[in-house]
This record gives C-alpha cells, structure tokens and sequence, in this order.
C-alpha cells in the first residue's frame, strides 16, 4: 500500500499563496501606498480564507494518513504482514519505516513459526512411541500416529475429547518418569511415561510422551534366550549325532550277524534312534528364533494375504470379514507365517469349544490393525503366552506365538492377545505400520 505522493515544496507554495494578502497587507502602510477600504478588507478576507485553506488541507491530509496508518496496523493484527508503506520527502516518512521494519519483523516470526509447526508435525510423525498434547482444559488437540495406534482411533475423532475419556487423566497429575501398566486398545504396557508443560499461543499446555518399554524387556528377554538356546543346541547336537549314528550303526549290525531272538534290542535301538532324531528337530525349531534373519521389506497386499492364509485352515471356515486392499510395506513371507500361527492358535482354540474364528482388519492413520477372533475357551494366564518353551495344548512346542510376536515386531509392529469382552474367546491384536 502507497500512499499518495506529495512533494514537500507544494505544501510550501501552498503556505506561501495563503501568507501572500497577508504580507501585502503587512508592506503597504512602510511603502505609503493607500488603497481602499473595501481593497483593504477584500484583500484581509482572502488572505483568512486562503489561511483557512491551507490549515483545512494540511489537516485532512494528517487525518489520511494517520487513517492510512490505523488500516495498516489493522493488517498486522490480522496477520497480513506482506503490506509496506512508500512514501518520500516528508514528515511521515520515520513512521512508515518504523511500520515497514516492524512488518518484515513479523513476517519473518510467522515464516519461522510455520516453520516451526511443519517441523515438528513430521518429527511427531517419525517417532515411533506416542506424543499426545494436551490444553489446559485436559482435552486432546494433537497426536502423532503412534498415539493413535496406541488409542485405537484416528486423530480426528481423539482430538477435543478429554484426557479421562481416553484413559491419560492419572498421568496429567503424577510425578513422572514413571512406568506402569495400563490397558489401551493398542496394548496393555508396562508404559514409561513422561510430561512437559509448556505454553502454546500464550496458553498452558503438557505434553505426554508413552513409551512401550515391553519391547526393550523382551529384547532383553530374547537374547537371554538367543544365548541359551546356542549353548543347549551345541551341546544337545555334540551329543545326539555320535548316539544317533551309533544306534544306526549298531543296528544294522544286529541285523545282519545276530539271531531274530534279541529283537527288542534291536527295537530298543531303533527307538534311541528316532528320538534322537525327533529331539534334533525339536532343538532346530527354537534354534529358528536365535536366526531368525531381518525383514526384506517390499511393498505387498495384506489383504490378499490374510485371505490367504484364512483358506489354509482346513480344520474350520475362517470368517474373513473385512476384504478392503490394504498395501503394507514388509517381508510378505515372514508376516504369512506369523498370521499363520496366529490364526492356527486361533482355531485350536475354537475347537475346544466347538467355536468360530473371524478375522478383520481396519485402516487406523498410517497404520493397519488386524483382528483374529476366536470362541475358545479364554486364556487363564497371560503372564506366559510368549515365554519360549511354555505350552499349555498337548504335544505343542510353545513356539508359535513366540515366532509371530518376533517378526510382527521386527516390523515395527505389535501384538496382543487379551480376553473379549462381554464374550467367550481371544482377541488377537495385530498392528503393523503401513510403510
């Protein structure tokens, strides 16, 4: 915005001609010139009312610019910052550059504060444990992505809603750090938990940051278990290949030179034999979790392979109730496998009660959640569901769910298994990032 150019030499000539009858007016008696009465008091009128033209003018003109100058701070307070005033050779001039320079100033806040806001939103959304900020109201107005994993909503339906509707109320008050369990759609903990405040638009704000720490423990807890499986596979292996090739060597033997009357030695032989053999393979099973290799990540449809794997179980129909593409980013042959005992551990379960299995899966953010569903029985205790080697189903090896938890997270994903409510039977809870 310019205002109107005036040079300041018109304002001069304009002073001079309403000064021009009065100086006449001011030489004529020194000079003794005499002129008329009615000259004398036409020439005094003219030079009041070209006076009062002069002060008229030069007002208005102030009051337009001081007009000029509420319209441009009017701009700044409602955040157009992009204005600038030109104006040379006049009184106004420091005010316009105070305004122009107070106009870059703020520009360049807002620049930097958008900035700012982008910049934080995409680290928000790369970390991956959740950031929930909370008002002074107590109520939600923003999250990242792993925050609406771990509430089991999109940020469009959390945001407004109040910290006690979503289970955070308690850790708005407490002394943090701190970690405790708690049961969220997204899993159940133990959690860490820490909170900031700070001011947000001049307002009072506390940020909440939840960590998952289950994951670090059982990190912890696989390469204990990673260190004993080596050392009992080295030695059980040491142990079962000189008796299993004895016992092969020693039949075979009685078997050509000794008569049929030592048959059960022979039998008694054979048995050594096969469970050597059978004990060799069940070692190589839980030798799988200490080698299980990293994800080769590559773009697939998990709903072409959750259908999949729905049709391998041929002991009951497996409900696929959802058929909606969903494209993840991981290592297809890992993941199918992982469903694989989860949905088999699903159908053991329904068997029991002569049950169902229904599987499901919903887009939530960035992220996909995948649900089996089974009518079994429930689950007693949940403390040992993944400890390698623990089993509650005869003549199972306690690895499945072992082996399903590893790669789901090795994706950065989770898994929960937890009683339905209202109803008889498992949820399993998958929740895999989409890329």
């Amino acid at each position: 915005m310019s205002p109107a150019k005036f040079r300041p030499w018109h304002e001069v000539a304009l002073a001079a001609l309403a000064a021009a009858p009065l100086l006449v007016l001011a030489l004529l008696p020194p000079s003794g010139v005499s002129i008329p009465r009615e000259l004398h008091w036409l020439l005094l009128a003219l030079a009041i009312l070209w006076l009062l033209a002069w002060i008229t003018y030069t007002a208005a003109r102030r009051t337009r610019r001081l007009q000029l100058l509420a319209s441009l701070l009017q701009a700044l307070r409602e955040g157009d910052y992009s204005l600038r005033a030109r104006l040379k050779g006049e009184s106004f001039n420091e005010v316009w550059r105070e305004f122009n320079a107070l106009a870059s100033h703020l520009g360049g806040e807002q620049r930097l504060g958008i900035e700012t806001n982008a910049l934080f939103a995409q680290l928000l959304a790369a970390l991956d444990f959740a950031v929930l900020v909370v008002d002074e109201r107590s109520r939600l107005v923003d999250l990242n992505p792993a925050a609406e994993q771990l509430l089991g909503d999109t940020a469009t339906e959390l945001i407004g809603r109040s910290a006690a509707e979503v289970g955070l109320s308690g850790w708005l008050t407490v002394e943090t750090p701190l970690v405790e369990p708690r049961e969220f759609p997204g899993g159940s903990g133990p959690w860490e938990v820490r909170r900031l405040t700070f001011r947000r638009q001049g307002r009072p704000h506390r940020l909440l940051v939840v960590t998952d720490v289950s994951r670090a423990l059982r990190e912890e807890e696989r390469r204990a278990w990673r260190r004993l499986i080596r050392v009992l596979g080295h030695e059980i292996n040491n142990s079962l290949g000189p008796i299993q090739s004895t016992a092969n060597v020693l039949r075979e033997k009685i078997v050509k030179q000794v008569a049929p009357d030592i048959h059960e030695l022979q039998e008694g032989l054979l048995l050594i034999e096969r469970r050597s053999q059978a004990l060799g393979a069940f070692i190589r099973r839980y030798a799988d979790l200490a080698r299980l290799p990293p994800p080769q990540r590559n773009p697939f449809d998990l709903s072409a392979l959750l259908g999949r794997v729905a049709s391998l179980e041929t002991r009951l129909v497996v409900q696929v109730e959802s058929g909606t593409p969903v494209i993840v980013d991981g290592d297809e042959a890992q993941l199918e496998q992982a469903f694989i005992n989860l949905v088999r551990n699903a159908v053991d379960a329904a068997q029991e009660t002569h049950g169902s299995v229904r599987l499901r899966w919903q887009m939530l953010g960035g992220s996909v959640r995948v649900e089996i569903e089974d009518d079994g029985p429930g689950i007693q205790n949940t403390e040992n569901l993944f400890v390698p080697f623990f089993t509650t189903k005869p003549g199972g090896t306690g690895i499945g769910l072992v082996l399903a938890r590893q790669i789901i997270e090795a994706h950065n994903g989770t898994v929960h298994l937890r009683n339905r409510r209202g109803a008889r039977g498992v949820s399993a809870l998958v929740t895999l990032r989409r890329n």
